[in-house]
């Protein structure tokens, strides 16, 4: 099993956002050098007056930082983009990288963020499907034409091309429809960390078998974020992590985001506990470690995505997490 770190780049409105850019490089050095395989990024816009630094230009500075990670995007908005420009932007991004890019897609869920796009939201899934085909077409031909609902091209072609033959493009789903459309059209599926492991489960095979029927081989990368946190023990734990992970998923449940996790929409975020309880991993090393097995063994997961570090978070306690998840944990799940 791989793992990557998820590098937040959601700060406070009073948060010294320069200094913030500081700390996302010197937490991307210490992933590099404590061995983890990848580093990812998400998007969103509108997020005023937190402050959420935009994907593209930050995730090119942290490949300079890299090494020999791989970098992804987990979840580049596409419905609210223009495919041409994103298939220029990220095969630039593979040859910064080295050939190591893997993109990460999304529907987004937020109906402020299309409203300001001038975007009907009604229109993401068309928009998503038919900006993957674009992507995958001017990254492998050349003088591509389309004729979709939403964009067209007529024999166009970009250049560079990925350094890759194509990177790969996942997909975050929640939804069971969702699901089923990573299945038939990306290379992989991302799933969230909101969704409660026994239902996780029922997915995790309800996305096999959508491969299955669509003559899709089986074996196939399958990636899961993960808010993680690693304390002496887990009393210790929860208590060291409540204030800031349990801050994050009250502002992402503000903007909605329970309505699109199966279930979730009732859950209830003022008890920390309850809510890590089979979604998040919080505990001692040894309680990291069983859940993380859990993880690749009973859920089948090729590629685990940590959230280490969470708004508000102090750096020492940042650090410690990233090197003691690396130290105490990694060597008893790969």
């Amino acid at each position: 099993m791989d793992v990557g770190v998820f590098l937040g780049s959601q700060y406070a409105a009073n948060e010294d956002i320069a200094g913030a850019v500081a700390g996302l490089i010197e937490q991307t050095r210490l992933i590099r050098d404590t061995g983890y395989d990848a580093i990812w990024l998400g998007q969103h816009f509108l997020s005023h007056p937190e402050q959420y630094l935009q994907t593209t230009p930050l995730l090119a500075r942290l490949a300079a930082e890299a090494g020999e990670m791989n970098v992804g995007t987990n979840l580049l908005l596409l419905p609210m983009l223009n495919p041409v420009d994103v298939a220029e932007q990220y095969a630039t991004m593979d040859v910064i990288t080295g050939g190591r890019l893997i993109l990460g897609v999304g529907l987004g869920y937020r109906a402020e963020e299309f409203a300001a796009m001038q975007l009907d939201k009604k229109d993401r899934v068309g928009r998503l499907v038919e900006g993957v085909e674009i992507l995958k077409r001017l990254w492998t031909e050349d003088h591509v034409s389309f004729q979709g609902r939403h964009f067209t091209l007529d024999d166009v072609s970009i250049a560079p091309k990925p350094l890759q033959s194509r990177p790969q493009i996942w997909f975050g789903a929640t939804a069971d429809k969702a699901i089923e459309r990573a299945a038939t059209h990306a290379d992989a599926w991302i799933a969230t960390s909101m969704t409660e492991w026994g239902e996780m489960k029922r997915q995790v095979d309800l996305y096999h078998q959508a491969r299955a029927e669509a003559g899709l081989p089986r074996e196939v990368r399958f990636a899961k974020c993960v808010e993680l946190y690693v304390g002496d023990d887990k009393e210790s734990a929860l208590r060291e992590a409540e204030p800031f992970i349990g801050a994050k998923y009250k502002a992402y449940y503000s903007w909605g985001m329970g309505d699109n996790v199966p279930g979730e929409s009732g859950a209830n975020i003022s008890d920390f506990a309850e809510l890590t309880k089979n979604r998040f991993i919080v505990g001692g090393p040894e309680d990291v470690i069983a859940d993380c097995l859990h993880h690749r063994d009973v859920l089948g997961v090729t590629d685990l995505i940590v959230r280490l570090n969470f708004p508000g978070m102090p750096k020492e306690l940042v650090h410690r997490n990233i090197e003691r998840f690396a130290t105490e944990v990694i060597p008893h799940i790969r």
